[in-house]
């Protein structure tokens, strides 16, 4: 399963706001980048940044909560290493889950996203959503500009937890 739609956002300038005040720290899948993924968002944070988690999920369909949701910055060169969010032996391994990316800045020769070996070509604005299973990283950003990517991870018929307190405070 794969989903891949192109949605422009009306408060990109607040976005970028919010995610200029957050430290991204370093992530050993990121290279030459950063990864706010061990950042809790908190409720005032969080409120500019629903309209990316709520396309997420709508693009899922019925029935999915939040697990994770991150940001990460790749610089000139900066890229993902190969990986996917399955986890076999953790609680949530008979759950249907989802990951998903939104390219919030996606310069041109920014690289691209490869997901089970097969070249995903990608634009600014647009939202993948992908099983947790696939094996997926992306091309190193050539581009002197910063590429900027939201990703999530989504889980089907999953109680809402502290995970979910963590994103909407």
């Amino acid at each position: 399963m794969m989903e891949h739609k192109n949605i422009k956002l009306k408060d990109k300038d607040k976005i970028l706001e919010t995610i200029q005040s957050i430290l991204f720290d370093k992530h050993s899948l990121v290279e030459n980048g950063g990864s706010t993924y061990n950042y809790k968002f908190g409720s005032e944070k969080i409120k500019n940044l629903k309209n990316i988690i709520n396309n997420f999920k709508k693009l899922a369909g019925k029935n999915y909560n939040v697990l994770d949701f991150w940001s990460n910055i790749y610089k000139k060169n900066g890229y993902v290493k190969k990986h996917n969010h399955y986890d076999p032996n953790g609680d949530l391994k008979d759950t249907k889950q989802l990951s998903g990316i939104y390219y919030f800045k996606k310069p041109e020769d920014s690289g691209e996203l490869i997901i089970e070996d097969k070249n995903i070509p990608v634009k600014e604005n647009d939202f993948i959503l992908f099983d947790s299973k696939y094996n997926h990283y992306t091309q190193p950003n050539k581009s002197e500009k910063e590429k900027i990517i939201f990703s999530i991870n989504l889980g089907h018929k999953v109680e809402k937890t502290d995970r979910d307190l963590k994103y909407y405070g």
